[in-house]
């Protein structure tokens, strides 16, 4: 049980450390978009790599915290019902939806995404809108990445989860 707890404690590291870089993309699209507006606005000189760049440091800040939003259990559920369940009975039933929803459909997800990905790095793909078309297979990357990351975390809390159902103790 020890190698799995070390790995667990990995999987949750690595997500809070992607979180740290989620946050931090959130400061550099404030201060992209306030560099547009004032280039824009104040001297009629918009740049051609703001959208691009918000688009991408969007991208950022959503992959690489959804992972950390399941981990800290941010993520919605239907409290009339959860929040009425004993701690083992809201183990059960998050046992049961990732088997049924969870697992399939981000599984799925990630399996359509790599072939993707290497194409796009393959071609050196680039973006087809705006004038500044930049490469877009790191973009690519990261949202995939952020995607397996989401997945890790999800199995991670399904053990979790499990291991409350199963032996009716607390979550650790």
């Amino acid at each position: 049980m020890s190698v799995l707890n070390t790995v667990l404690g990995a999987i949750d590291k690595t997500n809070e450390w992607l979180a740290k870089i989620a946050s931090w993309s959130m400061v550099l699209l404030v201060f992209t978009m306030t560099y547009e507006v004032v280039s824009r606005y104040v001297f009629r000189a918009p740049t051609i790599w703001s959208y691009d760049m918000s688009y991408f440091l969007s991208s950022i800040m959503l992959m690489f915290g959804m992972a950390y939003t399941l981990k800290v259990k941010g993520h919605v559920n239907i409290d009339i019902f959860y929040g009425r369940l004993s701690g083992r009975g809201k183990a059960v039933l998050d046992v049961i939806f990732a088997l049924l929803l969870f697992f399939p459909l981000w599984v799925l997800m990630v399996k359509a995404m790599i072939p993707h990905v290497i194409f796009a790095w393959k071609m050196h793909e680039k973006s087809w809108v705006g004038t500044w078309l930049p490469a877009v297979y790191p973009f690519k990357t990261w949202v995939t990445v952020g995607t397996i990351t989401l997945l890790l975390q999800g199995t991670a809390e399904f053990i979790r989860d499990l291991t409350v159902a199963v032996t009716g103790g607390e979550r650790p």
